[in-house]
């Protein structure tokens, strides 16, 4: 596996797999703003680093001060020190639900409300939790489903390893050594890049060959 340095080309860095604690202090080395960023954050930042050679400017989103009190949890308050847990989850499901009872929830929903309220905070833009509410119920209305999260590289190699009719009634631990056999070698991190290694590990083929 590659070693995370300045001077890589970005194709060489989309082509290995590296943890969030790597891409972290790696961050950190070249001068960018960690603070809460996720995973995808800090790949998109370190992509923008090496494409450009400058570090980029964007701020992360602050830190939720110790023994800061979290928002109180109602239609019109202000998105101040929103706390991404299951009360707060709850309270939201409960907001659309007072609008479209039996509302199911959507894969993916979470994810893409998050975005949009990063996207607002960013931007400067004042929002409550009824806006949050709204664009939940959005989410959950929409037709089909919601885009890929782009930074679960795992999550949608098993859900494109389930897809494949080869697999049928394969285990999550043969989706697992499959991932991990992608993972060790360069190249994209996708099930389709699984498949065409060779035929003995196409689909279809036993999982046994890429542990």
């Amino acid at each position: 596996m590659a070693k995370l340095h300045a001077a890589m080309s970005v194709e060489e860095f989309d082509d290995n797999y590296f943890y969030a604690a790597e891409l972290k202090t790696f961050a950190r080395q070249l001068g960018i703003a960690v603070g809460r960023r996720r995973k995808l954050e800090l790949e998109a930042l370190i992509r923008e680093f090496l494409r450009t050679g400058a570090v980029p400017l964007a701020k992360p989103e602050p830190d939720r001060r110790s023994g800061e009190s979290r928002d109180r949890l109602a239609a019109e308050t202000t998105v101040r020190a929103y706390v991404d847990d299951r009360r707060t989850k709850a309270f939201l499901r409960d907001l659309v639900h007072a609008r479209v009872p039996q509302l199911k929830d959507k894969s993916g929903q979470w994810y893409w409300l998050n975005e949009w309220r990063r996207r607002q905070l960013r931007a400067g833009q004042r929002i409550t939790y009824a806006d949050l509410g709204n664009r939940l119920l959005e989410l959950m209305r929409s037709e089909g489903r919601l885009p890929r999260i782009p930074a679960a590289r795992f999550n949608n190699f098993v859900t494109d390893f389930w897809t494949d009719p080869a697999n049928k009634g394969k285990t999550r631990g043969d989706a697992v050594a499959a991932w991990e056999c992608i993972k060790s070698v360069p190249g994209p991190k996708t099930y389709e890049a699984y498949a065409a290694l060779e035929p003995s590990r196409g689909a279809g083929a036993g999982i046994e060959d890429g542990k």
